[in-house]
C-alpha cells in the first residue's frame, strides 16, 4: 500500500511539474521530436541501403572463363583446386553448349537471332560462388586476381563495381548518421537538462520544504527524473509517428509517380526491435539529462 501511495505521489508530482511549465515542456517535446525525426530518417535510409546492398551481394559471382582446348580432366583439376580456397563455397562448370543455352535463355524472346550460331562461339566457364565474408570485406577483387594465375583459366570477371559503390554509399550514410546522431543526442541531453533545471527553479520553495521535513534527495529528485524520461519518450514517440507518416506519404507519391516500376521495390520501415531500442535509449537519455540537473541543483546544494 505504501509503495502504491509513493508511486501515485511521484506520478502526480511529475504531472504537476509538467503542467506548471506546460509551454516549456511542449516546446521541449517538439524540439526532441524534430531532432529524433532527423536521426530516425538516417536509420531508415541506412536500413534500406543496407538491404539493397545485401541483395546485390547475394548475386555476386566470379566467372572464370576457361582456355580453349581444356580437357574434362583439367576442368576437374581446376574445380578441385578452387574448392580448396577457404573463401569459395561452390563451383559450377558450364560447357560451351551450356554457355550458349544460358545465353539463349537470357535473350528470351530474341533467342532466334542465335539460330545457326555454333556452340564454339562462347567459351566454357566456371561460376565461382564466394562466401559472404569476402563480399563484406571487399576482397572479391583480390580473390579474382588470385584465380587468374591458375593454369587453364583465360580470364576472370566479377560484378563488383556496383556493389562497391553501394558499399561506399552505406559507409557514407553510416558515418554521416553517427556524426549527426552524436550531435543530436548531445543537444537533446542539454535541452532536457536545462528544462529540468528550470522546473527545479520554479519549485525551489517546495524542494526546501521537503528537505526541512526530512525528505531524502532521491525522494525529491525522482519526479524530476520521471519528468525528463517522459519528455524524451513523448518526443521520441512523436518523431516515430511523424516518420511513419512521411514513410507512407513517400511510398504513396513514389508509387503514384512510377506505378508498376516500383512494385518490387521493398522500402522498409524501422523494425519493432529497432523502435524498442530507440525508445529504451531515449528513456536512458532523458534519465541522464534529468539526473545531471537534479544532481547539480538538489544534491550539491545541501
Amino acid at each position: 500500500m505504501l509503495i502504491i501511495k509513493r508511486i501515485s505521489y511521484f506520478m502526480t508530482t511529475m504531472a504537476k511539474g509538467i503542467a506548471s511549465n506546460l509551454y516549456l515542456n511542449v516546446v521541449t517535446i517538439i524540439t526532441i521530436a524534430v531532432a529524433f525525426l532527423i536521426l530516425n530518417i538516417f536509420f531508415v535510409i541506412y536500413r534500406n541501403v543496407n538491404a539493397v546492398l545485401e541483395g546485390w551481394q547475394g548475386r555476386i559471382k566470379i566467372i572464370a572463363y576457361l582456355q580453349d582446348g581444356v580437357s574434362s580432366q583439367q576442368v576437374s583439376a581446376i574445380e578441385g583446386q578452387l574448392k580448396k580456397y577457404g573463401n569459395i563455397k561452390g563451383v559450377r562448370f558450364y560447357s560451351k553448349q551450356d554457355a550458349l543455352s544460358e545465353f539463349r535463355r537470357e535473350l528470351k524472346g530474341q533467342a532466334a537471332i542465335l539460330s545457326g550460331v555454333s556452340q564454339n562461339i562462347l567459351p566454357a566457364y566456371l561460376v565461382v560462388m564466394v562466401r559472404d565474408r569476402v563480399i563484406r570485406n571487399g576482397t572479391v577483387g583480390k580473390l579474382a586476381d588470385s584465380l587468374r594465375g591458375i593454369q587453364g583459366i583465360a580470364d576472370v570477371q566479377y560484378g563488383q563495381g556496383v556493389t562497391e559503390r553501394f558499399s561506399e554509399m552505406l559507409v557514407m550514410v553510416k558515418m554521416l548518421g553517427i556524426g549527426i546522431g552524436g550531435f543530436i543526442l548531445f543537444a537533446i541531453l542539454i535541452i532536457v537538462s536545462n528544462t529540468i533545471r528550470m522546473s527545479i527553479f520554479s519549485r525551489k520553495d517546495e524542494i526546501e520544504i521537503l528537505k526541512l521535513v526530512g525528505a531524502t534527495n532521491m525522494f525529491i529528485e525522482l519526479p524530476f527524473l520521471l519528468e525528463g524520461v517522459t519528455q524524451v519518450l513523448c518526443g521520441t514517440g512523436l518523431s516515430i509517428a511523424l516518420l511513419y507518416l512521411v514513410y507512407r506519404f513517400f511510398l504513396y507519391r513514389l508509387h503514384h509517380a512510377f506505378g508498376s516500376l516500383i512494385v518490387n521495390a521493398h522500402i522498409v520501415f524501422l523494425s519493432g526491435g529497432t523502435i524498442g531500442t530507440i525508445l529504451v535509449a531515449a528513456a536512458m537519455l532523458g534519465f541522464v539529462g534529468a539526473f545531471v540537473s537534479a544532481g547539480k541543483f538538489i544534491r550539491h546544494n545541501d
